[in-house]
């Protein structure tokens, strides 16, 4: 039976550091890369595992990854997106985790803020407020927080820099990643480094991450007996 290869995007593959021959993903304000050895390594890879994609970003962010890394004979298997509002396998159409969760409903109540934001429309299974500072994120993500505490059955609000998001409650990355693959999940190897693989990752079998990552996600890989790398970047 083949493994899941679990794979965060931002700052796991993708870096900031451009290389010769780097696979471009761009973004609104600036591109990010993945290194031709990252590329080739997952090529290798995939003849024996299953590779999964599991990323904040929408389909739009995240379909330079897929198409970069076919080129190179890497083939994405299954794909987490939108923090695990959205999720399927590649090649089929991707499907929402909570298709009842209202958008509608919750753009209009979200938009009676006093905070100033503008909706990131490329997301389709949850709602994304992008501000102009990280400092802004945090308060509309506060503000949003207070104002619906009493709703935490329906709707959860999650910040990643700038940008923050309204998701269906139980959408995360983990949920999505045991609906899509089953049992397997976890006996998966995966890789991240940010606040929000802390839901999947220690339940890998096989987890690693970097030292520069999020202090509490180095110290749960710890423990698990998974794997803390030392390099950062391409290398």
């Amino acid at each position: 039976m083949r493994r899941p290869l679990i794979l965060d995007l931002d700052f796991t593959l993708l870096h900031l550091e451009w290389r010769p021959g780097s696979i471009e993903v761009p973004g609104r304000t600036r591109s990010a890369w993945i290194a031709p050895q990252t590329a080739q390594i997952l090529a290798q890879l995939s003849q024996n595992w299953d590779i999964v994609l599991a990323t904040a970003r929408s389909f739009d962010g995240t379909k330079w990854v897929v198409d970069g890394l076919e080129k190179y004979g890497a083939a994405t298997a299954f794909l987490v997106i939108e923090d695990g509002a959205r999720l399927g396998e590649r090649g089929d159409a991707l499907r929402a985790f909570e298709p009842r969760f209202d958008l509608v409903k919750w753009r209009a109540l979200l938009e009676n803020s006093p905070h100033r934001f503008e909706w990131q429309n490329d997301f389709q299974s949850c709602l994304v407020a992008r501000c102009e500072t990280g400092e802004q994120g945090e308060t509309v993500f506060l503000d949003w927080a207070a104002r619906f505490e009493n709703q935490a059955n329906e709707v959860r609000f999650f910040r990643d820099g700038r940008k923050v998001y309204a998701l269906p409650a139980r959408a995360d990355k983990w949920r999505a990643l045991q609906l899509l693959l089953g049992e397997r999940a976890a006996q998966a190897a995966g890789v991240g480094d940010g606040a929000n693989d802390l839901v999947w990752l220690p339940n890998v079998a096989f987890p690693a991450t970097f030292a520069r990552a999020k202090p509490v996600l180095v110290e749960k890989i710890s423990e698990r007996g998974g794997f803390v790398s030392a390099l950062d970047g391409h290398d």
